[in-house]
């Protein structure tokens, strides 16, 4: 599926090959308030035409990436900008927004890291299935 940053759509750029990753992304897909994000790869061809598109977006596979619909944000903002497109009862995790974003991407990192050590088996959602850019 081909994707113009020049639509509204949100997109999540992810490690496609990582465990917790795919974990988040089924988190994302159980919670969600409607069926609205897009799901990428960081290694799919669809990323590397937008990077090829848009020079001053610099990604790397331990980093998880948020594009809203107007900005694109990395690590623990990307996380916290996400909270947004899922439902209500999850507020609570909002609560993330209160930590400085120096301390708030020391955690990510510390734990971006060691992701693929501590999850083994990676699986991929099937609802995936139309809603991802390749």
């Amino acid at each position: 599926m081909a994707y113009e940053m020049s639509s509204k759509q949100p997109i999540l750029f992810f490690d496609g090959a990582c465990p917790l990753c795919n974990r988040v992304v089924t988190f994302i897909l159980n919670h969600e308030k409607e069926s609205k994000i897009l799901f990428a790869a960081l290694d799919t061809a669809s990323t590397n035409e937008l990077l090829r598109n848009h020079p001053s977006y610099k990604m790397d596979e331990d980093t998880v990436y948020f594009f809203d619909g107007e900005q694109l944000y990395s690590k623990s903002t990307a996380v916290l900008k996400l909270l947004a497109f899922l439902k209500g009862y999850l507020f609570v995790l909002r609560l993330g927004w209160l930590f400085p974003r120096g301390l708030r991407d020391t955690v990510y990192n510390f734990v971006a890291k060691r992701r693929k050590r501590i999850f083994k088996e990676c699986t991929v959602d099937v609802r995936l299935a139309g809603r991802t850019l390749i």
